[in-house]
């Protein structure tokens, strides 16, 4: 467990990040709101830009965990995926949307070798490992090519979401999705990746 300075410090990172973004908010902003000492930045994180990280791993986490809680009382692994853009629909529509932490990181960071974007992309992958995992329990073909499309999906719904602030969005990408797990479900007869070729189409990961 984190210690309580550590532990406010990044709860009131986090908060500022989200509403108000990363270059926005200045160190001695977050020192204050959290009540805490320069040296606790740098004794726990050691940088401003490593305390970005750890948010975005914070927040990565809870986000994965949040959706997994949202489609634990769905047995069938096919209903689950689509179980995942229906949390993300009530979490758009929701007060405490602010917007996806993680897209902004990326484009406040446009250097894809610096340490929040590298964060944010693995976000990203862990979100595809969430799909193909059910992808796979669900038995649907080509599972890695789809739980990239369907990450994909899940990440366009919250940017677009992030701009007009309604759960339209992810309630259309689960249509999206719909149309993408039919094709993928196997049929005697059917292809081996129904999906696309595999000359065509790969993984993004």
């Amino acid at each position: 467990m984190p210690s309580p300075k550590k532990a406010k410090l990044l709860a009131c990172a986090r908060h500022l990040f989200e509403t108000e973004g990363f270059h926005t908010t200045g160190i001695d902003r977050i020192l204050d709101e959290a009540g805490v000492a320069k040296m606790t930045l740098y004794n726990n994180f050691g940088s401003k830009d490593m305390l970005i990280v750890a948010v975005l791993n914070d927040a990565s986490s809870d986000m994965i965990n949040q959706l997994q809680d949202a489609i634990a009382h769905i047995n069938d692994p096919y209903e689950q995926i689509l179980g995942v853009f229906d949390a993300l629909a009530d979490w758009h529509s929701s007060d405490k949307f602010c917007g996806c932490m993680f897209q902004a990181a990326v484009a406040e960071f446009p250097d894809p070798n610096s340490a929040p974007a590298i964060a944010a992309r693995e976000h990203l992958l862990r979100l595809h490992t969430l799909f193909q995992e059910m992808c796979q329990r669900a038995e649907l073909n080509s599972p890695e090519v789809l739980g990239s499309m369907l990450s994909m999906l899940a990440s366009g719904a919250n940017c677009t979401a992030r701009q007009i602030r309604t759960r339209v969005p992810a309630d259309q990408a689960r249509q999206i999705a719909e149309i993408l797990l039919e094709r993928a479900c196997a049929r005697p007869g059917q292809a081996t990746h129904p999906i696309a070729p595999a000359s065509r189409t790969e993984s993004v990961f």
